[in-house]
């Protein structure tokens, strides 16, 4: 390495497309996968500057979530092969693609799968042995093969997500054949991806953020070698299919290495993303009805979209190449409030439990009935004065003008806009689902008025942090970036 105090980047990836049949992450249901839509990736880049404690070392995965058990087992991994690598500034994120293996041990009940469903079937042990394996491997090499070279950044616009939560006029106890969902949601007014077409229909909750922000590497001879793609939406145009896939990333990836090299590697990013989909709420109909007319498939047009908006914004970036800038890295565990259960959700809980005692369950049933446990686990420890803060893990990484901001969520937009909005940086990058935090599936964070409106995403099932550790978590990430744009 040299000692001019330039940047030193190195990249790698692996493809971790299961070997076997898999059960999917990311539904109620089992989906038991035998097919291979498209290949799964791990994609590692590792930036430092001459002084290794200024560095990081960024892990994208195809996946659905990125666990605090997984992330360690990851890192024991790395420590045993690697004993001086900076794990410290080691970030780990998922693309939230709902067509992954499962990597949550106990989180579907495997034994009521048939014996042919079982047989050749590889379990969540086996998927979480191989993927942080594959994790580690890159993670190591692109840290091994960092090089002299240069950076540049820049921002533009692809329609991608959209606001998934309808709002309505009247609660929906108050509404012709209303139904609940025990143990899947608690509504009031507002559902995700409620129908559109309903006469008590009023609008969109929230806003929608069609920035894509771009991150370029490239050699000392400025030839480019991969890009950072943050977009505020997950990958889950296809979610429900039975078929393993990286979703409309697969579609990126081909498009972008067909003009610009095989060789050039990508690494998704999801900004703050927990009320936004790739689904569109309405005009679904003149919608599909373009997509035939140009003989491409949503997935196609996201691809598309965000392919434009790389073409457009690239040789821009390039134009303001870099390779000594400042480079700060500050990993912190911060404590946020959790969201309190209250006395009626307690009570409906109580009675939903009696309903799914005398039930023969589904899988789907399962899954719901050990939420509305765990519900009424909380409140009574709430009662007992047991309510402690959730600790999370949030890296902020500060690299010339730009900066990120990671986040183990899936938090509601509003949250990233905040953060964006009061930066000092040129361009704030935000990582959802990246990092140690929450492991017990309560991973949204809504806002408070999604909170009001309920359903699934914004209901006590879903989350273990609410509105008001919502806001302390803007503000202790704002507080650590304005630190690093006030040091000499």
């Amino acid at each position: 390495m040299s000692e001019d105090g330039s940047l030193h980047i190195g990249w790698a990836s692996r493809d971790v497309t299961p070997k076997g049949k898999v059960n999917l992450a990311g539904q109620f249901r089992m989906r038991i996968a035998t097919e291979i839509r498209d290949p799964l990736s791990v994609t590692a880049l590792a930036v430092s500057s001459q002084n290794p404690e200024d560095s990081f070392i960024f892990v994208s995965c195809d996946t659905g979530a990125i666990g605090t058990p997984f992330i360690e087992k990851s890192k024991k991994i790395i420590k045993a092969k690697y004993k001086d690598f900076p794990l410290d500034k080691l970030v780990l994120n998922a693309t939230h693609t709902h067509t992954a293996p499962d990597l949550r041990e106990g989180h579907y009940n495997y034994e009521a799968l048939t014996d042919e469903e079982k047989k050749d079937l590889l379990y969540p042990r086996e998927n979480i042995e191989f993927l942080s394996d594959e994790i580690a491997e890159a993670a190591i090499e692109s840290w091994n093969n960092r090089k002299p070279g240069m950076l540049a950044w820049g921002l533009g616009y692809a329609v991608a997500g959209r606001n998934r939560r309808a709002v309505y006029l009247e609660d929906f106890s108050k509404q012709p054949d209303y139904k609940e969902f025990p143990g899947q949601k608690i509504e009031k007014n507002a559902c995700m991806y409620g129908k559109t077409d309903n006469p008590f229909f009023s609008h969109i909750e929230g806003y929608e953020d069609h920035t894509v922000q771009f991150l370029f590497t490239f050699d000392m001879n400025k030839k480019l070698t991969g890009s950072i793609i943050n977009i505020v939406c997950p990958s889950q145009e296809t979610e429900g299919i039975s078929q393993v896939s990286a979703d409309f990333w697969h579609e990126v990836r081909m498009l972008l290495r067909k003009e610009y090299g095989e060789k050039l590697f990508i690494l998704p990013q999801c900004a703050a993303a927990g009320d936004q989909s790739p689904h569109l709420m309405f005009n679904k109909k003149a919608e599909q009805r373009m997509l035939e007319l140009k003989g491409i498939d949503s997935r196609m047009a996201i691809a598309q979209r965000i392919k434009a908006a790389f073409d457009d914004t690239y040789p821009y970036a390039a134009k303001d190449m870099k390779n000594d800038l400042q480079l700060k890295h500050i990993c912190s565990e911060i404590n946020l409030s959790k969201r309190a259960v209250n006395e009626e959700e307690y009570k409906k809980n109580l009675e939903w439990i009696k309903q799914f005692q005398t039930m023969q369950l589904t899988s789907h049933q399962e899954r719901c009935f050990a939420r509305c446990k765990a519900v009424v686990e909380r409140y009574e420890n709430q009662q007992k004065g047991i309510f402690p803060k959730q600790p999370v893990e949030i890296h902020v990484i500060r690299l010339g003008d730009i900066v990120f901001a990671t986040n183990p969520f899936e938090l509601f937009l509003d949250y990233g806009l905040r953060v964006e909005a009061r930066s000092p940086a040129l361009q704030t990058f935000i990582v959802q689902l990246a990092g140690k935090g929450v492991d017990r599936g309560g991973t949204y964070l809504p806002t408070e008025r999604a909170e009001a409106g309920g359903s699934y995403s914004a209901c006590v099932y879903c989350n273990e942090v609410g509105s008001k550790g919502g806001q302390e978590l803007v503000e202790e990430t704002l507080k650590t970036i304005n630190g690093l744009w006030e040091e000499k």
